[in-house]
């Protein structure tokens, strides 16, 4: 068996190898992995249009109000290259934290989790699933799509707090699920909304004929929450042909609106209010008499009654009654409230010093308008006979369109409605209405838009009558009324393209017909609008090129970006610019506009090699702008060539991570050089016999690249065929097998030169530092391991912690083959023992061995080249040199005849008891001492009595002790005197007055005087233990080696 030593010693020579020649690593490098996941469907959650994202610099826009309704709408687009058979969508509104980041779901109001999954968007069954498929390139529903929960649009009743809304994909067939999920931020605020109503008494829409004509006002507080108005006014103003007007609190209505007059009425009921209350001093604060409203008051609705009585001096006497919301106070603490006060102090080292305090004191803020404000205002009309009227009743800004006015709005804002506007493609639409009277008077007209940009004064003027596109549903022209061709209500719109900026948008419409509209106030409708622009997004950036990239390769580089625009949703407007490297070299072959722009596609060039960074940038037709990076890294790739003299060219084929170029310098080696070496069998041994190579070649690489630097490598060695080499080693030190490696075995025909042979070489690890390469001719012979092995091998634990061995041979040893013994033990520590190839057996003193500890046991068949067999024989055997547990007690001794009878108990267990020793003698004695020539055994443990003869002859006592024995013969020594001892007198009168104590009970010979032959016997004794004392000291020191004696 090999020996533990020069085992060690060969590992750290082949350590020493690879640190120095980094041939046998195994190490692969890693290069980001930026393929692009198209190959397949990709179900791209491209963007969230509702809600918009809530932005705050300073003020806050996209703000969504308490309890507004609000459903969840998307863009979804398949960006793979085969369709999408299943999908499933999932919308989750989480609370945030102040910095905007998910902390928890929210809950409804019965305490469930605000999340809607739906699995069944597209699936094969066309009764679960309105779609079956998504083709490649497709936008889910063509654009904009509503998430839909249990048969409708998903919808959201949020209340106060800050809010991300989180929107994913899924799909087993997704192969990029990173583009699967967006988020957005919203805030949800509390709102103030006052509404005022006015309706005609007897429900009338136009009040029509003489006669008083009663009317009633309603104004109420409809906000998210409780809150109270300080004189909250109501503006009322009565125009037109009446003889007279009164009000609840005025008879002379008319008068106190003649003109530009309005009178105003304040809403609620006076009360003492606190006006001002300082923050800090409970004590000082202000009341005064305020007109009070609130939800305490009729239930936050108020009302206010009157009459008009027309005119009736002509037949086409007209008037009406218009009111507004005038102005009000909230009572709370504003900004405006805000006291600050400089405080004289003294500091502790006695200086003056004064310091700011700030108090948020209670007080009055006074408003002219609340969030909601196109319910601030309302109107009746009457008319003695036909009331003329058309209006505008809603003027809306619908986006989200392409940038050629195709596709659905995703968002629409009107006039009264808080929000912002995109910049890009919209449509402005008018809806008109017949307010006259008579509906069967029928209303020939158009509207006329008027889109102003304040800050460029540029000015868009546009009369239309109808909408054929943009805006759903589409309307042909026709008169307002009720009859042939005629509807009572009707659309017109616009396209427009916004660019950043505030825009006045005024929507007027004109009645085209010879009768007069009798109420040309309600015409012109009006709102100004801040536009922003919405920068590009762009949710991913690939590589779309598969597999390691390097100088030269026959694919193209090939990058993709995904990008979406809230105001060009087909993104034709985009323009895209590629570049690439620390300087931002334009990439040949990449940009343009549209979607030809997206992808990029460029040879790889010297320039890209090792880590290059490709930026995109995209640029909208407003002028927003974003880029996005991606760093991939490009293996530089050559092969590096020379030739000795004597014609023996070696090519470095090298795929490295470095711009340098590699080069290689080989030269002819010294004749004889190397010469008769010992080569190495790859597996820590050596190859049988010497070796000496036809040709050395000496090797030295312009530079070396560690392991993580060198993607792929190897070598091709050519020379003449004659050479007859087949095989190719590389060594630092040819004297060392350990510093010695194999590269190729077998050489090849060169198909470029019949007369020459190659030897190829693929490489693993670091460049091959400066070194020797060697050609050798000769076959490469194995060492091979004995043909004989070990079989039916035991182990087992002897008496006195001996460890026994024996085991057969499968086969026949030769000759310099040994039985290779190596005993380990608990410690790590070894001993070794190598037997002649004839021994069966061997035992292991237990003069070397532990009580209880283990020892692992190996036996092999091994030869002189440090080669073993298989099998091997292998035991673990635990070293057995005591009796554990047990011993006797309570030892009586009986005289029975001419025999005494011994008994006793057991003290402690006896599972490591076989059976019982009664020793005896004429002398007392100790446990060292106890004799065990002079003893009676019992069969088992559990015999506890036994026999012992009397002496037939002489006088004294005789002493006992009984000892416990286990299975492997190992005694619990035991003294006389002890628990396990005791004694017995006897008397018999003999002449020689001896006693022969002998361990056979009943043995009629006790005599006191020796037989004579006995003498002779000794003798013959005494001789054959000197001639084995010299066999001994003879074979104990034969070898040499520091073995164990044997006796």
């Amino acid at each position: 068996m090999r020996k533990i030593t020069p085992v060690m010693l060969v590992l750290l020579l082949v350590a020493s190898l690879m640190a120095n020649i980094d041939i046998t690593q195994l190490e692969t490098n890693e290069v980001i992995e930026d393929t692009g996941a198209r190959n397949g469907a990709d179900a791209e959650l491209v963007a969230i249009t509702s809600p918009k994202e809530t932005q705050c610099n300073p003020t806050c826009r996209n703000e969504i109000f308490v309890g507004q309704e609000t459903t969840f709408e998307v863009f979804i687009q398949n960006s793979g290259d085969q369709a999408i058979t299943e999908l499933g969508y999932k919308a989750a509104v989480w609370i945030a934290d102040g910095n905007g980041n998910p902390m928890m779901l929210a809950k409804d109001a019965s305490g469930a989790d605000l999340e809607f999954d739906n699995p069944d968007v597209i699936c094969d069954d066309a009764s679960v699933c309105d779609d079956q498929s998504l083709a490649a390139g497709a936008v889910l529903k063509g654009g904009k799509t509503a998430i839909q929960y249990g048969g409708g649009d998903a919808t959201w009743t949020p209340a106060a707090g800050i809010y991300v809304i989180q929107i994913e994909t899924y799909s087993d067939q997704d192969v990029d699920p990173g583009n699967d999920v967006q988020q957005v931020y919203v805030e949800v605020v509390d709102y103030l909304d006052i509404e005022i109503d006015i309706e005609w008494d007897d429900g009338s829409v136009v009040a029509t004929g003489e006669g008083a004509k009663a009317f009633t006002v309603s104004v109420m507080l409809n906000g998210s929450s409780d809150f109270i108005t300080h004189n909250l006014t109501m503006e009322i103003d009565v125009s037109g042909d009446v003889d007279s007007a009164s009000g609840q609190d005025i008879a002379d209505l008319k008068s106190a609106t003649l003109g530009s007059l309005v009178h105003s009425v304040n809403v609620g009921t006076d009360q003492v209010v606190v006006v001002y209350q300082n923050e800090s001093d409970p004590t000082d604060n202000i009341t005064e008499i305020r007109t009070i409203m609130s939800d305490n008051i009729n239930n936050g609705v108020w009302t206010y009654t009157g009459s008009v009585l027309p005119d009736t001096s002509g037949t086409d006497a007209a008037y009406s009654v218009d009111v507004a919301i005038g102005g009000y106070s909230l009572f709370g603490q504003f900004e405006s409230c805000i006291e600050t006060v400089i405080v004289n102090e003294t500091d502790a080292e006695g200086n003056d010093v004064q310091t700011e305090e700030s108090y948020a004191n209670f007080c009055e803020e006074s408003f002219t308008k609340d969030d909601i404000t196109n319910n601030n205002a309302d109107e009746i009309n009457g008319a003695l006979s036909t009331f003329h009227d058309i209006r505008i009743s809603m003027l809306t800004v619908n986006q989200g369109y392409n940038s050629d006015g195709t596709g659905i709005a995703t968002f629409t804002v009107g006039a009264g409605e808080p929000g912002d506007l995109s910049v890009g493609t919209s449509y402005i639409d008018a809806a008109v209405e017949h307010r006259g009277s008579s509906v069967t008077e029928l209303y020939d007209w158009n509207v006329t838009f008027t889109i102003t940009n304040l800050d460029t004064s540029e000015v868009i003027t546009e009369t239309v009558n109808s909408c054929l596109q943009g805006v759903e549903p589409s309307y042909n022209y026709a008169k307002l009324g009720t009859g042939p061709e005629a509807f009572d209500q009707g659309h017109a719109c616009t396209m427009v393209e916004f660019d950043v900026g505030t825009y006045t948008i005024e929507a007027e419409l004109v009645m085209e017909s010879k009768i007069t509209d009798q109420k040309p106030s309600n015409n012109l409708v009006s709102m100004e609008k801040e536009v922003r622009n919405n920068l590009p997004v762009i949710s991913s950036l690939d590589l779309v090129t598969q597999g390691d990239l390097m100088l030269g390769m026959e694919n193209m580089l090939e990058f993709e970006v995904s990008v979406f625009d809230a105001d060009d949703v087909n993104g034709e407007g985009l323009t895209y610019s590629w570049a690439g490297g620390a300087e931002s070299i334009p990439l040949a072959g990449c940009g343009g506009t549209g979607g030809v722009g997206r992808t990029c596609t460029t040879p790889v060039i010297q320039d890209f090699v090792t880590t290059f960074p490709v930026v995109v940038t995209i640029t909208d037709a407003h002028g927003g702008e974003v880029s996005e990076e991606i760093i991939i890294e490009i293996w530089n790739d050559g092969v590096a060539t020379d030739s000795t003299d004597n014609g023996i060219t070696m090519n470095y084929a090298l795929t490295y991570f470095s711009k340098a170029p590699f080069s290689i310098t080989v030269t002819d080696g010294a004749d004889g050089e190397c010469s008769g070496i010992t080569l190495p069998d790859g597996a820590g041994g050596e190859l049988s016999g010497q070796y000496s190579p036809v040709a050395v070649v000496d090797y030295m690489p312009v530079t070396t690249y560690a392991a993580n630097d060198v993607l792929e490598h190897s070598i091709d060695m050519i020379f003449d065929s004659g050479l007859g080499a087949s095989s190719l080693w590389f060594t630092t030190n040819c004297e060392s097998t350990v510093l010695t490696q194999l590269l190729a075995d077998g050489a090849t025909n060169s198909e470029d030169d019949s007369t020459k042979s190659v030897l190829s070489a693929p490489l693993s690890g670091g460049v091959l530092p400066a070194g020797k390469f060697l050609l050798i001719d000769a076959p490469l012979q194995a060492k091979d391991p004995p043909s004989a092995s070990i079989s039916g091998f035991s182990a087992a634990a002897g008496m006195g912690g001996d460890i026994t061995m024996n085991w057969g041979l499968t086969g026949t040893p030769l000759p310099g083959d040994t039985i290779s013994v190596s005993i380990t033990d608990a410690s790590g520590n070894t001993f070794e023992v190598d037997l002649d190839r004839t021994v069966a057996t061997y035992t292991y003193s237990g003069s070397s061995t532990t009580h209880g500890e283990s020892y692992d046991i190996e036996v092999a068949v091994c030869n002189s080249d440090g080669l073993c067999s298989t099998p091997i024989g292998t035991a673990t055997v635990v070293a057995d040199k005591e009796v554990e547990g047990g011993s006797a007690t309570s030892v009586t001794v009986t005289e029975a005849g001419d025999k005494w009878t011994l008994a006793w108990s057991m003290d402690g267990s006896g599972d490591d008891i076989h059976h019982w020793m009664v020793c005896h003698s004429r002398s007392s004695f100790t446990a060292v001492e106890m004799p065990t020539s002079s003893c009676v055994s019992t069969n088992s443990v559990d015999v506890m009595t036994a026999d012992v003869m009397i002496p037939t002859t002489g006088t004294g006592t005789v002493y006992f002790a009984v000892a416990p024995v286990d299975n492997v013969g190992n005694i619990g020594y035991e003294s006389s005197s002890g628990d396990a001892g005791a004694d017995a007198p006897f008397a018999n009168e003999v002449d020689a007055g001896e006693i022969t104590d002998d361990n056979t009970d009943g043995d009629d010979t006790s005599s006191g005087e020796l037989p004579g032959w006995t003498w002779g016997a000794i003798g013959g004794v005494v001789v054959v233990a000197f001639i084995a004392g010299a066999f001994i000291l003879s074979r104990g020191g034969g070898d040499g080696e520091d073995k164990d004696w044997d006796y």
